[in-house]
Parts: structure tokens; C-alpha cells; sequence
């Protein structure tokens, strides 16, 4: 996702009216990608969004393929990971499939 920034007070790595690539999102804030090349961390009010990649048609697709697997008993899932972060929250969730190409 890309952003652009709509208000840098009192945050000095970030310049105004520039594109920044988000690397994580909460419901409250991005963490984006700074002109240091560091994760800052930064309320979503600071920013606009340019660019979601799709991520919402991505996200149907994937939820209708795991729907299709959970009614199938996982017949098509070779293997599955979950990732959490210190807190304990879902981080990533990594699924690896049997299809034959």
C-alpha cells in the first residue's frame, strides 16, 4: 500500500505531501518505510492512501479459496504456519498448498 503524507508535525523523517510504502497496518496507524529507510510508526490520520495494491480483492480471493478448503476437509493444504508478534497477536499466517502445475 502507498501513502502519502498530509501532515509531518513533530515527525522529522517524514516529508509532506511525499509517497510512503506501508509496511504494516493497525486500526490506528501505519507503520511506513521513512526517508532514513526506517520503520516509523505514525497515526493513519497523518496520511492519505494513493494506493491499496489490490489487498482487498487479494483478501476475497483468499478467503473464498480457505472457505473452499475448510468445507473439503483441507484436502489441498500440504502444510500451515501461524507467526505472532511479542504480544501474541497473528503476525502471518503461511499456507502451503498440493496443487501440481
Amino acid at each position: 500500500m502507498k501513502v502519502k503524507c498530509i501532515d509531518n508535525n513533530l515527525c522529522s523523517t517524514l516529508i509532506l505531501n511525499k509517497e510512503y510504502v506501508v509496511i504494516e497496518e493497525a486500526p490506528e496507524y501505519y507503520v511506513v518505510l521513512d526517508d532514513l529507510n526506517n520503520e516509523t510508526t505514525c497515526r493513519k490520520t497523518r496520511f492519505v492512501v494513493i494506493e491499496d495494491g489490490g489487498i482487498t480483492k487479494k483478501a476475497k480471493a483468499t478467503i473464498t479459496e480457505l472457505n473452499y478448503q475448510l468445507e473439503n476437509e483441507f484436502k489441498d493444504i500440504k502444510q500451515f504456519a501461524i507467526r505472532k508478534n511479542s504480544k501474541g497477536e497473528m503476525k502471518e499466517i503461511s499456507i502451503k498448498f498440493k496443487y501440481n502445475i
